[in-house]
């Protein structure tokens, strides 16, 4: 891979992560699941995967070899293995909830797991107490994290086959209105036809509006709320509470609620959605995500009935961000987040609800490492983003720091540098090249630290000089100074 890209040409940052995360991890990976179980032997396997990631960041960063590992990792928005195999192998054991009941692994599973009669001599619920504390196997995990959720699956249901889908059969009739852009503009004139068509159904004696909305509440509980609107005045008020679930599952439950009230009415023939959420009503009407089955079926069931009823009927989902601030919908939001929801007994979790709890944890707990761990390197520096928040490692949406220093190879590569303390400046050679000259060329100072390049140094331009510790004015002082923390200005 090094032949792709270096510290100052080649492949851009992204495309270097993107290059090692699609094509360097699945091979490196494969397989991991027979040997990586509890209380099975990894820490050989694990050292060599921790080596080649190490390896990655480096090429990624262009950062010193002899740089902190997770200072780099971090950086290069790459979660240490351990804990992406962690990630990795939960995914794996939740996936055997939605196998069919017929699969041979049922056999091997605890009675109540099991949904084949045909159990196997060997299987979990034939085994003594001392027998499963003894044994070492996948098998064992995977009995102890289906126990741990509710869902049931039915992979051959007839809403998901091609086809048969919503999408299949009534297509011209599901409609989906959304802001062509994100500008104000497409917003404001977006709106204009939001009006037009609310307005539009309420003076139609045979067509409803529903508007719906979800929120989750920092317990781990969920509101629904779903206005039904006819002749211009709202003729339903619902509200649902459930608890474990995901953001997308709270909106469509609101969906659902709505539109199972709008059914009702035997005279409706077009029926308008406004919801926050458009990609919750795209996964009923594509069927096509299994992991949703519970809030999919019934209501997509629905809908078949009331489209096939009468060719006229239809069904127009309108998307209506907060940003628009649409005031019937506001009404919905503020009732959302303002209802008390009554206690629920704890329960098991729902599948998605699950991994993204999972993922949750993970990402927790190594921003915690990684806050309180030496290996990151002892002169870490901590910057913080445009809205004065501590940067903390996470892997999604590219990363905390690659977002800002990902503009260009040598851009990123000095800002590493200067990030870690492994510079080509005084301050690093007074550790590790204690004989080379540590003074900086300008004469004003006998160590070159980051601190007087930065805020002293005339070598430098000094109107890019960092106003604040946000990270975006580090990085506009490193692109206006090309020869700083580099080789040819040591």
């Amino acid at each position: 891979m090094k032949m792709l890209g270096n510290s100052s040409r080649g492949l851009l940052l992204t495309q270097k992560r993107l290059l090692y995360r699609t094509c360097i991890i699945p091979i490196a990976l494969y397989g991991f699941q027979l040997w990586f179980f509890k209380r099975a032997p990894t820490i050989k396997n694990i050292t060599e995967l921790k080596k080649m990631q190490c390896r990655a960041a480096l090429w990624i960063t262009g950062a010193f070899r002899m740089s902190p590992s997770e200072g780099v990792e971090a950086i290069a928005s790459l979660i240490p293995i351990n804990l992406y195999l962690k990630k990795l192998n939960g995914r794996h054991h939740l996936r055997y909830a939605t196998i069919h009941p017929s699969h041979a692994i049922n056999t091997l599973l605890d009675k109540h797991q099991n949904r084949n009669q045909n159990q196997h001599k060997f299987a979990l619920a034939n085994l003594t107490n001392k027998q499963i504390s003894k044994l070492k196997s996948p098998i064992k995990d995977v009995s102890k994290r289906l126990n741990e959720i509710k869902d049931e699956f039915d992979p051959y249901h007839s809403i998901f086959h091609p086809s048969l889908r919503l999408v299949d059969h009534f297509s011209s009739r599901i409609v989906f209105h959304s802001p062509a852009l994100s500008s104000d503009e497409a917003l404001f004139e977006h709106s204009s036809e939001l009006n037009l068509a609310f307005e539009k159904v309420q003076k139609s004696p045979n067509d409803i509006a529903v508007i719906s909305d979800g929120s989750i509440k920092a317990v781990g509980s969920a509101t629904a709320v779903a206005h039904v609107w006819k002749d211009n005045k709202v003729i339903n008020k619902l509200r649902a509470h459930t608890n474990n679930v995901t953001s997308l599952e709270a909106e469509l439950m609101a969906i659902r609620i709505g539109l199972i009230s709008a059914f009702e009415n035997a005279e409706a023939h077009q029926i308008l959605v406004i919801t926050d959420a458009l990609e919750a009503g795209k996964k009923i009407i594509s069927s096509g995500d299994q992991y949703l089955q519970k809030s999919i079926i019934s209501i997509a069931e629905k809908i078949q009935k009331f489209l096939s009823k009468d060719s006229r009927n239809s069904i127009h989902f309108w998307h209506c961000p907060n940003k628009l601030e649409w005031p019937r919908h506001t009404l919905v939001d503020k009732e959302t987040k303002s209802s008390h929801t009554t206690p629920i007994l704890p329960e098991k979790n729902l599948f998605l609800f699950s991994k993204k709890k999972e993922c949750d944890l993970i990402l927790e707990s190594w921003q915690q490492s990684f806050k309180d761990s030496k290996k990151k390197g002892q002169l870490f520096l901590e910057f913080k983003d445009d809205n004065e928040k501590v940067l903390k490692p996470t892997y999604s949406k590219g990363g905390s720091w690659l977002l800002y220093i990902g503009i260009s190879n040598s851009v990123c590569a000095r800002f590493t540098c200067m990030m870690l303390g492994h510079a080509p400046i005084g301050e690093y050679r007074q550790r590790f090249f204690p004989n080379i000259p540590i003074h900086c060329p300008c004469e004003e100072a006998d160590v070159k630290t980051r601190e007087h390049i930065f805020m002293q140094c005339k070598l430098f331009d000094s109107s890019s000089r960092p106003r604040d510790i946000c990270i975006s004015s580090f990085v506009e002082f490193i692109i206006g100074n090309p020869t700083s923390f580099c080789f040819d200005n040591g």
